[in-house]
């Protein structure tokens, strides 16, 4: 991965929001703006939008604050005297209002891709596998190339499934200096969750060393929602059998 000059032309950004959702103080203001429509269709709509009006994509999240310099964070990794090697994304890091990272959409570390690995670190950020959502920054081509995220996946998955496909052979990074916090929402659907897990896990997303190690991650994530809802057990080992015979 040879870094290239990036050009201030590449660096339009069209920002992909809630209804109602502003973002006024941003000290780097969005070029352009497309709201998303209610519906499951919504996003992805938006998504597709916004990808034909600028480069980047923001995507914010409902249920996320993006700090004041949030989105001028996300852009430095492109502008530095040593910019990255063409990312396709670029995550904030997405915190709780107390400050601890949010443990509801953690970031997914990519573990085998030394080189990617050892240019972020010498720019502390973090190679991303995959990402939630919260505040992403996307490259248009990826809209291009894989899509919008897929609206039969839409509240329990939609960010993993989408973001897994456009991570698997192009980088992105984590830059922890671009914060958003986490100021609602809630866990999906425990069926609806588990279902797409495993729509996950058998899509092409992931190669094969990596679908044993997602396997590991949605089985510690499968533990911890049956312990806090233990009642939903029926339910989960429904949707498994869903999501072995569903499209995947």
């Amino acid at each position: 991965m040879t870094p290239h000059p990036v050009h201030t032309s590449d660096l339009t950004v069209c920002a992909v929001l809630p209804a109602g959702v502003t973002l006024d103080d941003q000290t780097r203001q969005p070029d352009a703006t497309v709201f998303v429509a209610p519906g499951r269709a919504g996003l992805g709509e938006a998504v597709r939008a916004a990808a034909g009006r600028a480069t980047w994509l923001w995507l914010v999240d409902a249920h996320a604050t993006p700090a004041r310099d949030a989105l001028a964070e996300l852009l430095a990794p492109l502008t530095d005297a040593a910019p990255l090697a063409d990312p396709v994304l670029i995550s904030s890091k997405v915190v709780t209002r107390d400050g601890r990272l949010d443990d509801v959409a953690p970031p997914w570390p990519r573990l085998l891709a030394r080189e990617q690995a050892i240019a972020g670190a010498e720019r502390r950020l973090a190679a991303l596998r995959a990402a939630r959502y919260g505040s992403l920054l996307v490259h248009r081509r990826a809209v291009e190339r894989h899509g919008v995220p897929r609206p039969d996946f839409a509240g329990a998955g939609d960010d993993l499934e989408w973001t897994a496909r456009v991570l698997r052979d192009e980088p992105g990074f984590l830059a922890p200096r671009s914060v958003a916090v986490r100021t609602g929402g809630g866990r999906p659907d425990a069926a609806a969750f588990v279902r797409n897990r495993v729509r996950i896990l058998r899509g092409d997303g992931w190669r094969g060393q990596e679908k044993a190690w997602f396997a590991f991650l949605f089985a510690q994530d499968l533990s911890r929602e049956l312990s806090a809802r233990p009642a939903a057990a029926p339910a989960v080992v429904r949707a498994i059998g869903r999501g072995l015979r569903g499209r995947a």
